[in-house]
C-alpha cells in the first residue's frame, strides 16, 4: 500500500478540498469508486476513478481545476497484496489518463479478484517530486461482474 507524503502548504490548507465520494453499488455489480486530492493553493486539483469488474479494470487519473503547475498522481492498490499501479496525468488541467474511455481495460486484477482496494490521489511537482495534498478512499470488491 502507498503511503502518502502531506506537505501542504498554508495557502493549500486555508484553500483546500477534501471530497472522497465512493459510489455504493448493489453487491452482484463492478465497484466502482472516485477520489479527489485537496486543492493547490491556485485551485488545482486531481482526480483518480476506479471500475472493477469480474477480472479487469480501469484506472483514470485527471489533473482538474486551475493550471497550477503541479501533475496529478494515481495510485491503485490491493490491501494486503504487492499488487500496485501508478498513473501520471502529466499534461496539464484538464488532461486524463487510463480509463474506460481509452476503449481497452487498463489490465487484470490480482486474483482472487474480491478484496479491499486503496485508491489514492496526490499532486506532485513534476515526475520525481514529492506528493502533497494527497487524498484517499478505499473499496471492497466483491469479485462480481
Amino acid at each position: 500500500m502507498h503511503t502518502a507524503r502531506l506537505a501542504a502548504s498554508a495557502g493549500a490548507a486555508a484553500t483546500g478540498l477534501a471530497l472522497t465520494v465512493l459510489a455504493a453499488a448493489p453487491a452482484s455489480a463492478a465497484a466502482n469508486m472516485t477520489v479527489y486530492s485537496l486543492q493547490s493553493a491556485k485551485g488545482g486539483y486531481g482526480t483518480a476513478n476506479a471500475f472493477l469488474t469480474a477480472e479487469y479494470f480501469w484506472f483514470r487519473v485527471c489533473d482538474k481545476g486551475t493550471a497550477d503547475g503541479f501533475r496529478a498522481v494515481g495510485y491503485l492498490s490491493k490491501d494486503g497484496t504487492s499488487w500496485s499501479l501508478t498513473r501520471h496525468a502529466a499534461g496539464g488541467s484538464g488532461s486524463c489518463v487510463g480509463g474506460s474511455q481509452d476503449g481497452t481495460t487498463s489490465g487484470f486484477l490480482p486474483q482472487p479478484f474480491r478484496g479491499y482496494y486503496t485508491m489514492t490521489v496526490c499532486l506532485r511537482d513534476g515526475a520525481d517530486g514529492n506528493d502533497f495534498n494527497c487524498n484517499d478512499a478505499p473499496v471492497y470488491h466483491d469479485g462480481s461482474a
